[in-house]
C-alpha cells in the first residue's frame, strides 16, 4: 500500500504520525509525509481523510499496538529522539485539557530515547516519583535535554535544582542553554519567587529560565504586565501564551513586545505610540 501521512500543524515533529509510519513500514508499506504546516493556512476542507489529535478529537487515540512502537524518526529526519516518560499532569488547570486527554498521572517507559538529544514532551515531569532518576539517567549518559513542556517550578527543590544544573539543557533548537517554567496564575507567585531562587542559588543562570505566562485567562492585563516586570527584572524570560480565542488587540501586542524581545530596545509606553495603540 501507498500511506500517505499529512502534518497540518505543529513546529514539532508529529509522534503519531512517526508511530504510524513505522507500523506501515514494517507491514511492508511506502510511506510519504506531505508537510502542510509551513504553509500558514488557517483551514483545511478534506475527504476521505483519516483525522487525529487532540485539536480534532480529545478521545481519538492510536491503536494500543501502534501506540507502543517507537517513533519512526527518518520520517522527519530528526537527529533526536521525541517522547513522553510520564502522561498526564495531576493539576487539573482549567484551562488545560491534558487530564481528559491523558487521564491520571503515571509513568512510561523510556525505550524510545534512541538519540543523545531528547525532546521531552511530558506535561508535568517533575510530578513523577521516578523524576530524580530520569535526571540522573540524562546526567549519566550525557543526553541533551529540551523540557520543552515546561517544568513545574512549584516542584522545585534544591536537590532537584542541584540535579537541573548538571543537565545539558537545551532549548529546541539545542543551541541555547534553556529550561521552561510557567507562571500561569497570580496566586503562586511566592512559589515562582522560591524556586527562581533556589535555581539561582544551586548556580543556573536566570537568564537560562524562560516562563511561560498565560494571558486572557482569568488575569487582568495590569497582572499580566506585573509578572512580565517581574520576570524580566530578574533576568528570566517572559513568554506570552496567549489564551485560545483571545482576540484582544492590546493583549495581542503585547504578546509581541514580551515574545519578540522589543522591551529590551524601547518600554511599553513608547512600543504603543509606534503602534499607535492605548497602553
Amino acid at each position: 500500500m501507498n500511506i500517505g501521512l499529512i502534518q497540518v500543524d505543529g513546529k514539532l515533529p508529529n509522534i503519531a504520525l512517526m508511530k504510524l509510519s513505522k507500523h506501515h513500514k514494517e507491514k511492508g508499506d511506502k510511506v510519504t509525509l506531505i508537510d502542510l504546516s509551513t504553509l500558514g493556512i488557517d483551514a483545511w476542507y478534506g475527504s476521505k481523510i483519516f483525522m487525529g489529535g487532540s485539536g480534532y478529537n480529545l478521545s481519538e487515540e492510536l491503536p494500543k499496538g501502534i501506540d507502543e512502537l517507537t517513533p519512526d524518526y527518518n520520517l522527519y529526519n530528526t537527529d533526536y529522539s521525541i517522547g513522553f516518560t510520564s502522561r498526564g499532569c495531576g493539576r487539573n488547570c482549567g484551562f488545560c485539557i491534558v487530564e481528559e486527554k491523558e487521564g491520571k498521572f503515571h509513568d512510561e517507559d523510556m525505550k524510545w530515547i534512541k538519540h543523545t538529544k531528547v525532546v521531552l514532551i511530558d506535561n508535568n515531569f517533575l510530578v513523577s516519583k521516578k523524576c530524580k532518576e530520569k535526571l540522573k539517567y540524562f546526567i549519566d549518559n550525557k543526553i541533551k535535554v529540551c523540557f520543552n513542556q515546561g517544568l513545574d517550578i512549584r516542584l522545585i527543590t534544591k536537590e532537584i535544582a542541584d540535579l537541573l544544573k548538571d543537565v545539558k539543557y537545551y532549548d529546541l533548537k539545542f543551541n541555547r542553554r534553556r529550561l521552561y517554567f510557567a507562571w500561569d496564575d497570580m496566586n503562586y507567585e511566592s512559589q515562582v519567587m522560591k524556586g527562581i531562587k533556589i535555581l539561582t542559588e544551586s548556580g543556573i543562570r536566570s537568564d537560562h529560565l524562560m516562563f511561560y505566562m498565560l494571558c486572557g485567562f482569568n488575569t487582568t492585563f495590569e497582572q499580566d504586565f506585573y509578572r512580565f516586570e517581574v520576570l524580566s527584572g530578574l533576568g528570566c524570560l517572559p513568554f506570552v501564551m496567549l489564551y485560545n480565542g483571545t482576540h484582544n488587540k492590546k493583549l495581542r501586542h503585547f504578546s509581541r513586545f514580551v515574545d519578540k524581545r522589543y522591551y529590551k530596545v524601547c518600554n511599553w509606553k513608547e512600543y504603543c505610540e509606534q503602534k499607535g495603540i492605548e497602553g
